[in-house]
């Protein structure tokens, strides 16, 4: 079996037009990394770390270095990382002062593969804080002073987001004294003007999802988690059903997939999105099908967001089935109810990736809205 597959994306969120076609070199270059490692025989699991890493590095996206920041101005960020051949799982949460985040998950899930530790304990497979840094420091992963995980437009993020929050603590200070004061409609109504809410070009997760030659499936994801979120808040590319999900075909009854989820990570969290939609994409007659109806079913229909009045959420799935002889047909898809989504891919038959930024259709509205593409290829 000599085909391989790689795909990847920069996030669901919005992504302006202005910084489009940075957008896209940034999954281009992930493509690119993680190509270059599976056409030397590496395995999956290696590619789809090689693409997070490269996102990562990325100061546009936010995961690793340009983070979003919390309420205090710290960069603490999530990743994980699975495994289709062994269903093993790897994952990291609220990490500082670690420039690749995904590795931390990756030495997780290797460490399980060696079995049992001393006296018969299992060995962890997510670690948070403090932990994951120690784990890090102990098992040769990069660590550096978390300022340098800071950029200039990070920060400038964070101040104007943080000067939004003030100015509405302020405001809404401002109603209650009033109303202490002169308990009346019109002094509750007299600044109901709503401020602008915070908004992030990008928003949350990375990810990517990979085949190698052997047909092995593997899927990472990494961010930096919500701009202003609480110290400690762990997002759902740590949490394992939430962020990333891969399984390799069975003869039996099963595709192979690989998910990597993105979008407000609450919702995905809720909702165990990536898990469900790889049970989806699996069992499905198509990996659009499956899309489709995971999106539906357990995302917008879902109990578990009934009061949520937007839903956004991204996916980035990759299905395997294997036909007679050894021929294998891949369908890449991925589908988003945010405004955008930036998305690559490269596969064995072409000499470069193709990269693009899926947007909603015009008058459709982000987190009541759905779009889905994809591409079905034959790899031998």
């Amino acid at each position: 079996m000599t085909g391989v597959f790689i795909a990847v994306h920069a996030g669901a969120g919005y992504h302006s037009r202005d910084r489009e076609s940075e957008y896209k070199k940034a999954c281009a270059e992930a493509c690119s990394k993680a190509h270059g490692v599976l056409t030397t025989g590496a395995s999956s699991l290696e590619a789809v770390m090689a693409a997070v890493i490269s996102l990562e590095n990325c100061p546009l996206t936010n995961a690793g270095t340009g983070s979003s920041l919390t309420l205090e101005g710290e960069v603490e960020c999530d990743a994980s990382i699975m495994d289709g051949r062994s269903l093993l799982y790897g994952g990291a949460g609220c990490v500082t002062g670690v420039k690749n985040p995904i590795l931390v998950a990756r030495s997780l899930l290797d460490e399980q593969k060696k079995g049992c530790l001393s006296l018969g304990r299992l060995p962890p497979s997510v670690l948070v804080g403090e932990g994951a840094r120690k784990w890090a420091q102990d098992n040769g992963v990069e660590l550096i002073e978390n300022k340098q995980l800071k950029t200039d437009s990070s920060l400038k993020t964070y101040a104007s987001h943080k000067r939004k929050l003030e100015q509405h603590e302020e405001r809404m200070r401002r109603k209650r004294a009033k109303w202490l004061t002169v308990p009346s409609s019109k002094a509750c109504n007299e600044e109901d003007t709503p401020l602008p809410c915070i908004s992030e070009d990008v928003q949350d997760t990375v990810g990517a999802v990979a085949m190698d030659s052997e047909g092995n499936m593997s899927a990472a994801v990494s961010s930096g988690g919500i701009s202003l979120k609480h110290s400690g808040r762990l997002g759902p590319a740590a949490m394992y059903g939430a962020g990333c999900w891969a399984h390799n075909w069975k003869s039996d009854k099963k595709a192979g997939v690989a998910v990597a989820t993105s979008g407000s990570g609450e919702h995905l969290m809720r909702t165990l999105f990536a898990q469900k939609c790889a049970e989806c994409v699996q069992t499905q007659d198509s990996g659009s099908l499956g899309v489709s109806t995971a999106f539906r079913d357990h995302f917008l229909e879902s109990d578990y967001l009934a009061s949520v009045t937007q839903k956004l959420g991204g996916v980035l799935a990759l299905r395997q089935d294997k036909e007679e002889g050894s021929a294998i047909m891949l369908e890449v898809i991925w589908g988003h109810t945010t405004e955008s989504m930036c998305v690559g891919y490269w596969g064995s038959d072409t000499h470069k990736p193709k990269v693009l930024v899926s947007r909603l259709p015009e008058n459709s509205e982000a987190g009541k809205s759905f779009k889905m593409e994809g591409k079905v290829f034959s790899v031998t």
